[in-house]
């Protein structure tokens, strides 16, 4: 990850929540009760969290005292993390890497990859990712995956089409577009500091995958998929045509 993409990473990931800490955490605690619920977790299970980011569910589900790993990029995030985990010393850790390449991780009772955190890549590396996180499920474990529903596309755009936000000491104006063509959210970003200095984002592109698509590509990983959920949160919300988002759960 080049330097301009790890700024603008530790700026959403860090800075961002920073700035609305109390939503970030209502979210947060919702989104790790559903998944203890969904997925029955227990204290021996090993939980393996792809892209994770500032660590969200992996400092949401160690807290609760389960065994997380978390795989993530961009250094900022990662030694941020680190410093935490260290400092709450929790059963947890966070490895620096490309959630791509797997090779040396171990066997994983849960897989998370929250918030549409798979879509960066083409058709083939999703589906490989998919294949090679079969491989690290132990046997009966499973996988969930939160996604966008491109269905539901334009109802998800009124809200995150155009708009500007602070964060830290500045703003972030977003600016994104769905390209039918392609299945792709496309987003740039452009952030204005207080003295009027400006840093500009190289630019965001996300495959979204309908419900069959997802369900093929889980199938042909090796996996069943077990239920999909229109929310992450409780009480369950049915994945049907006003659902914004599709929650997936599979299990080897």
């Amino acid at each position: 990850m080049d330097e301009q993409r790890m700024w603008w990473e530790e700026l959403f990931q860090i800075h961002e929540f920073a700035t609305y800490s109390d939503v970030a955490a209502s979210l947060t605690n919702n989104e790790v009760d559903f998944l203890e619920m969904i997925l029955n977790l227990t204290p021996d299970m090993r939980v393996l969290d792809l892209a994770c980011g500032n660590g969200r569910h992996l400092l949401g589900l160690a807290r609760r005292g389960y065994h997380v790993d978390g795989v993530e990029l961009a250094t900022p995030l990662v030694n941020q993390l680190s410093a935490q985990i260290t400092a709450e010393q929790l059963p947890a850790r966070v490895i620096a890497g490309d959630m791509r390449k797997l090779d040396d991780l171990g066997m994983y009772d849960v897989v998370l990859i929250m918030n549409s955190s798979l879509g960066f890549f083409s058709d083939f590396e999703h589906q490989q990712l998919l294949n090679d996180l079969a491989d690290h499920l132990v046997p009966q474990g499973r996988l969930v995956l939160q996604c966008i529903n491109p269905y539901q596309i334009s109802s998800y755009m009124q809200h995150y089409r155009r708009g500007w936000h602070q964060v830290g000491p500045g703003y972030v104006l977003r600016e994104s577009h769905f390209s039918p063509t392609t299945g792709t959210i496309e987003t740039a970003y452009r952030y204005i500091e207080p003295d009027g200095g400006q840093a500009v984002h190289p630019g965001e592109r996300i495959r979204l995958y309908t419900f069959p698509e997802w369900q093929q590509q889980v199938q042909r990983a090796g996996l069943r998929l077990q239920a999909v959920f229109g929310d992450a949160v409780l009480p369950i919300v049915p994945f049907d045509e006003t659902s914004q988002w599709q929650i997936l759960m599979a299990m080897k």
